[in-house]
């Protein structure tokens, strides 16, 4: 592997990556990307956005009330009940992450949120996989700013996690994909997690409010501690079911084609294929939004000027490399038979009970690029 360059002890230049796709993209390949990107910058409100709306402002309310900020008398310490938790939770591809992503952006309180260095009363975190508390704490500092070189032991990186959140202002942590605590089988280190977690909360100099996202079995975090569950409110984000969301659907991919107004969509959202559509996205909104943009992309690439079901076909084709017809649900005749969720996962869901974890989605297995 070849070494960067140092040149009179200064440091080695990084690679502009972007620049250099840019520079040696053909305008045809330019032109697509910027028709999707236009498409993928169409945030799609749900019922979803309005609930956990709601959910932020009684965690932004909660701190105002414990904290004592706008009332005539601060609370004494022994009526401070500590942070609160909101658990956030849906299978995989439901879109829980960029629902709360936007949700935390929409936020005037949460100002800064997502720009590096800029300071935010809010901190996110993806949990690590393999887990461990010692990985969760270690990932919390360095999101924070620590940058020391060795990984510090599972005793001192949480008083250090709690001293650099009030020392930045943070009241709020959220924890993406936070059922990769289920890895523990321990019951001893599960115990570990939720007591660290519950002095987060209950800290007296500087108690912090927790958001928990990821996979339902995280539902069962703290379920056994009266004192924290209590705490504890919880926002599902459901399934999409056909024939309930046929006409949802078809409202969807209608406002994303309004990213690309060349294209045409003609009569392709019957009944039978928003069906198939469902059935392909494991009902969940999240796919189903990436298998409409990716089908865009297949038929910018394509050269088309009309959207039609080989384009989904490919997609499909792409996310799984099945190559069968048969085994594919916008094309078999009995698509419904097809178990999708074998095709689309690493580890299919299993039984509950299962670790969540081995639970994820393939990366996507482009079959061809665009010149």
């Amino acid at each position: 592997m070849a070494k960067p360059r140092n040149d009179g002890g200064k440091p080695a230049k990084r690679p502009d990556l972007l620049a250099r796709i840019a520079a040696n993209q053909s305008e045809g390949r330019r032109a697509v990307a910027a028709v999707l990107r236009n498409v993928r910058s169409i945030y799609l409100k749900t019922d979803n956005d309005d609930t956990l709306a709601a959910e932020i402002e009684f965690i932004l309310d909660s701190i105002s009330l414990e904290l004592g900020q706008g009332a005539e008398v601060r609370p004494a310490a022994a009526a401070n009940r500590g942070g609160r938790i909101l658990i956030v939770t849906g299978e995989a591809g439901a879109g829980k992450s960029r629902a709360l992503a936007s949700t935390f952006l929409g936020r005037p309180e949460f100002e800064g949120f997502g720009i590096e260095g800029e300071p935010c009363p809010l901190l996110s975190i993806v949990a690590p996989s393999p887990f461990t508390l010692k990985a969760l704490g270690n990932e919390a500092v360095r999101k924070m700013g620590y940058r020391g070189r060795r990984e510090i032991r599972e005793g001192e990186v949480w008083p250090m996690a709690r001293l650099m959140m009030r020392e930045l202002g943070i009241r709020v942590l959220h924890i993406d994909e936070a059922q990769h605590g289920d890895q523990l089988a321990d019951p001893n280190a599960v115990r570990n997690v939720e007591n660290t977690l519950k002095r987060v909360l209950q800290d007296v100099d500087w108690p912090i409010w927790l958001i928990l996202s990821g996979l339902p079995e995280l539902a069962k975090f703290c379920q056994h501690d009266r004192s924290v569950n209590r705490r504890i409110r919880h926002v599902k984000f459901e399934s999409l079911r056909f024939p309930d969301h046929v006409n949802a659907v078809r409202g969807t991919v209608a406002t994303i084609m309004e990213g690309c107004p060349g294209l045409a969509l003609g009569g392709l959202l019957t009944d039978e294929f928003v069906g198939r559509l469902l059935h392909a996205s494991l009902n969940q909104f999240g796919i189903l939004v990436e298998f409409v943009q990716d089908a865009i992309g297949e038929c910018l690439v394509d050269g088309k000027t009309a959207l039609v079901v080989d384009h989904f076909a490919d997609v499909y084709t792409s996310r799984t490399g099945q190559v069968e017809e048969r085994l594919n649900p916008f094309k078999a005749g009995d698509w419904h038979t097809i178990d999708v969720a074998a095709a689309l996962y690493d580890e299919p869901p299993g039984q509950p009970g299962q670790s969540a974890t081995r639970r994820q989605l393939k990366p996507p297995h482009r079959t061809g690029g665009n010149g």
